[in-house]
């Protein structure tokens, strides 16, 4: 099995080279990387429902959408992320079984106990380590994952953390658990380190990139991953409502990023105003800003 270790922290080109590798399969192989501090959704959710949206764009977490289903995670410069690439027979591709025993494998060599827990999830001592996803493309499958190696705890704990009842839709909800990170069970592991063992484990060596296969990703990263209608249009539809703001109850549409209707108790002249805008930060500012209200007003709508 080959091993491709990652030159880049940018979670866009990491996302972007999943597909690349998946869509351009070349023989079984793991793909290992690191971002930079950033929440990544699954393909099926609604971006803001899943996050505190205020806490990432004031600490400058990247917002990125991946190619497979599941929940939200949280990435940074503490957290190894896995990507097994294999061709296997039409019904059998997912596997998470075959290749969490192959991490378990590599958590055992370095001083750790891990159990297959539930569907995808990696446990010790109750505390969630890993979660896992997985993509199908033709015969190919994608199985990737992450190892909470010395993440930073309290930026995962308040990016992801979400106040109930303001999004209605019907897109995949994430399911949250209790985390640990691996070096609280072993201080001294290193994510170069379980590289290492990685590539003990499968019997192989690092490797990387070639230039013409990096243009591709590059390519696929901008047209694709980074884009508006990818990270932030992808969401389903889905309703936003508040209650109890300096205008009464807010009430907004969503479809495709942008507001359909706009239902705003005591100022009901900004709904034709608000309709057609991106529920995204620049947009409502923007809108915030014309009114002439403190930019903190923001944030009531979302």
């Amino acid at each position: 099995m080959q091993v491709i270790v990652s030159f880049s922290t940018d979670p866009f080109f990491n996302l972007a080279a999943e597909e690349f590798l998946l869509k351009n399969y070349r023989g079984d192989l793991l793909y290992l990387y690191v971002n930079k501090p950033s929440i990544i959704v699954g393909k099926h959710q609604n971006l803001l429902a899943e996050i505190n949206y205020r806490y990432a764009f004031e600490h400058h977490i990247i917002l990125a959408r991946r190619i497979s289903g599941g929940g939200t995670v949280y990435h940074d410069e503490g957290n190894l992320n896995y990507a097994f690439f294999t061709s296997a027979p039409t019904g059998s591709q997912v596997n998470f079984q075959k290749y969490l025993n192959l991490v378990i494998e590599v958590l055992r060599r370095v001083g750790i106990t891990a159990i297959f827990e539930g569907k995808n999830n990696l446990r010790i001592d109750g505390y969630k380590i890993s979660g896992n996803a997985g993509h199908v493309y033709k015969n190919i499958a994608l199985h990737h994952g992450t190892l909470l190696v010395n993440a930073n705890q309290q930026m995962l704990s308040e990016s992801l953390r979400i106040s109930e009842g303001l999004y209605i839709d019907k897109a995949v909800k994430s399911v949250r658990a209790k985390v640990a990170n691996l070096c609280t069970f072993v201080p001294d592991l290193t994510i170069d380190k379980l590289i290492d063992t990685f590539c003990e484990v499968v019997q192989s060596t690092r490797s990387s990139f070639t230039l013409e296969d990096i243009d591709h990703i590059n390519n696929l990263k901008k047209n694709k991953f980074e884009t508006q209608e990818w990270v932030w249009n992808y969401s389903p539809p889905y309703l936003y409502q508040r209650t109890g703001t300096p205008w009464g109850n807010i009430q907004l549409e969503v479809e495709k990023g942008i507001i359909a209707e706009a239902r705003i108790e005591y100022s009901p002249s900004w709904n034709a105003q608000l309709k057609g805008k991106r529920h995204h930060y620049e947009s409502i500012h923007e809108f915030i800003s014309v009114l002439g209200l403190p930019s903190e007003n923001i944030w009531w709508f979302f």
